[in-house]
């Protein structure tokens, strides 16, 4: 690549926000919101999220989802299915839209899922150290399918269940939580 290929990359990536309305240098903010419909909650903007939030974006549009809620369960199933990022407060922050998208648009997900069992996140090691300009050319090239051999029907169905358990105690353990406080009172 040229040695202006990681400023034609991150042009590329602006751009590529811009068509989905997503503002240049949110990933660079102190803060970042947080949007469940119309309501936009302020949340830290942590070092391991502004580490992530280039591949997350890609990922949407590598795989064509949308940037709203229904897209954000997709990529949430995606990247499980593909090699999700390696901090924990990346996988804490998703885990619970897997079982929200289950009840959403179950089949979608489903999809999702088993898309990313055939492709390599970029959260892959190797890809992390990579920067934007090496992901482009190696998203263009078409090099991001994974091994055959995970695609096996038995074995995806049982990640999948075993994602899905896991996002529902996330989501259940606070609520569990409170019943229990509450009976001691």
């Amino acid at each position: 690549m040229r040695p202006d290929g990681a400023a034609e990359a991150s042009a590329w990536l602006e751009t590529l926000r811009a068509q989905h309305g997503i503002s240049g240098d949110y990933d660079a903010t102190a803060f970042w919101p947080f949007r469940i419909g119309p309501v936009a909650v302020p949340v830290p903007n942590f070092s391991w999220r502004r580490a992530a939030i280039q591949r997350h974006d890609l990922h949407h549009m590598v795989n064509g989802y949308p940037f709203n809620l229904r897209g954000e369960f997709q990529v949430a199933a995606w990247e499980f299915g593909a090699g999700f990022y390696p901090h924990i407060g990346a996988r804490l922050l998703i885990l619970p839209l897997v079982m929200l998208g289950v009840v959403w648009s179950p089949r979608r997900l489903w999809r999702a899922f088993l898309r990313g069992r055939r492709m390599t996140s970029l959260y892959r090691p190797e890809m992390l150290a990579a920067d934007l300009s090496a992901i482009r050319t190696w998203l263009l090239a078409g090099d991001h399918r994974a091994p055959e051999s995970r695609s096996a029907g038995l074995r995806n169905v049982a990640h999948f269940v075993i994602l899905v358990l896991q996002s529902s105690a996330m989501i259940l353990a606070p609520v569990a939580a409170l019943v229990a406080v509450s009976t001691l009172l």
